[in-house]
Order: C-alpha cells, then structure tokens, then sequence
C-alpha cells in the first residue's frame, strides 16, 4: 500500500511539474521552484513553532485535558547583574515560579543569580553557550559545543544539568534533533512572542500579554536586553494580577529535576 501511494504521488509530481512547465516555461518554473523552496526553508529555520527539524513543547502539559487555567512565564538571554534579581525579587514577592534559559558564558559570569533562581525554585534551562545570532548556520562541531558548554554552564550553577532547551531567537537548526537528543534534552518554545525586544511601553507590552493568554501558553519575556528590561518589570505585575483574577496558575515550562534526580510535579497538574 505504502509503495503505491509513494509510487502514485511521484507520478502526480511529474506530471504536475510538467502542466506547469507548459504553461510558464522553463525560467519562470524555476524562478518559482526556488521562490517556495526558499520560503520552506526559511519556514523551517525560523518558525518557532514548527516540528520539522526538532520535536517541541510550545505549550504547558497538561492544560488542556483537567481543566485548571496555568501559564508559563520564560525569560531568554539572562542572567544580567541588574534586571535579573530585580525580576527574581518580583517574582518571590508574588510568589511565582516561572522559566530561565540562561546563556552559558553570562552564567559564569554571574553564577550567583542562577544558583539564586534554581533555589527560590525556578526552572533553569540551556540556551547556548554564546547565544550566536546566525545559529541555523553553525558548522556541527560548534553547534555541538554551543549545547555542550551551555549545558555545563548550567550544570556547574545548579548542581545538576538542565533538562529544556531554546535556541537563539528561536531558530533551528538541521542538525539540532540529534544533537539534542544525545544531550538529553528537549526543546521549549512558545505560544506567545511579546516582542518585548520591540517596545519600551509597559502599557502595551502588558495588552499584549492579556488580550491573548489562554490556558497551556508559554509566553516568552527576557530578562536582559540591550535596553534594559525596565518595562517588562513595570508590566509584569499587573499582568500576573490580572491572570489570577480570571484564574490562572503560574507554571514552569516542563518538569523540574531537583539534585536527586527526582522530577517535581511542576506542570499544569491538579492539586494534591
């Protein structure tokens, strides 16, 4: 059955191919051929969400079969010596727990404020050793060692390595599935983007964040930008105020491993 399936869907290709060679001709099929596959692969590099080169959570498990109103709050490129505990003082003083992918080289640079999340019972995860902006691009050997390094960022900071990774801006790349899955981790990514890179304006960073959330999301925030983060700090408040009042949990991305190994029930499950 399967060979006759792929059999006839090689036959419609072919003859697909050639309608529309008669009818464009050769240099505007191929204009149009290398237009989609370009699209295709831009697709499958940057869309956050895709599962085509990498399987991966964008949403919080378990939102969607009990009933309970959770989110997940993810802070990307951190730690940054200023921003970071303010955001952890926020964080405890509302008592939330929320998501860090950490860049392995800040990391070690400030061991202290990621030995500080992990206590106070925040999920720390591996998000490359450099954050290298052209990731897609890496040649293998420095994708390995952008895992690799990063994961042992974590590691040295929190006493054991981290279980959830994103990569820079969210891309992919050929070769991260397997790379991953040898270093026993999975890829995160989210549901949504507040391009709070993009806005200084507390207001609408905050709108952003209320006119859309729904049970189960992963919503990506950072806690260092070029610009400070002043804004995400002034918007966060009311926006885990206002979740709450319709109901809302705060949640980490995915499971939590204290030292022993053992997972913590940290997902969207019931109360026990």
């Amino acid at each position: 059955m399967a060979r006759s399936v792929l059999f006839f869907s090689f036959i419609f290709l072919i003859s697909g191919s050639l309608a529309l060679l008669y009818v464009f001709g050769f240099s505007r099929l191929f204009i149009a051929l290398l237009s989609l596959t370009t699209l295709f692969i831009v697709y499958l590099l940057f869309h956050p969400r895709n599962q085509w080169l990498v399987a991966n959570r964008s949403r919080v498990d378990g939102a969607s079969v009990n009933g309970r109103l959770c989110v997940a709050l993810t802070f990307d490129d951190g730690p940054d010596p200023e921003y970071t505990p303010k955001l952890l003082d926020l964080l405890r003083e509302k008592d939330v727990k929320a998501t860090f992918f950490v860049v392995g080289k800040r990391a070690d640079q400030y061991p202290e404020i990621v030995r500080r999340a992990w206590a106070e019972g925040h999920l720390v995860g591996n998000h490359t050793w450099s954050h290298y902006p052209l990731f897609c691009f890496l040649m293998p050997g420095r994708l390995r060692a952008e895992i690799e390094r990063g994961t042992e960022s974590v590691r040295r900071s929190c006493g054991s390595p981290p279980r959830f990774f994103r990569s820079p801006v969210g891309l992919r790349h050929p070769l991260l599935a397997p790379y991953l899955e040898n270093a026993g981790l999975e890829y995160v990514s989210w549901s949504i983007r507040t391009l709070d890179t993009f806005t200084a304006n507390s207001s609408v960073l905050a709108q952003r964040i209320l006119s859309r959330a729904a049970s189960g999301d992963i919503i990506l925030l950072h806690d260092r930008l070029p610009r400070g983060t002043d804004a995400m700090l002034q918007a966060l408040p009311q926006v885990i105020d206002e979740l709450r009042e319709r109901g809302f949990d705060f949640v980490l991305a995915g499971p939590r491993e204290d030292t022993r190994g053992t997972l913590e029930p940290t997902t969207c499950e019931p109360a026990r």
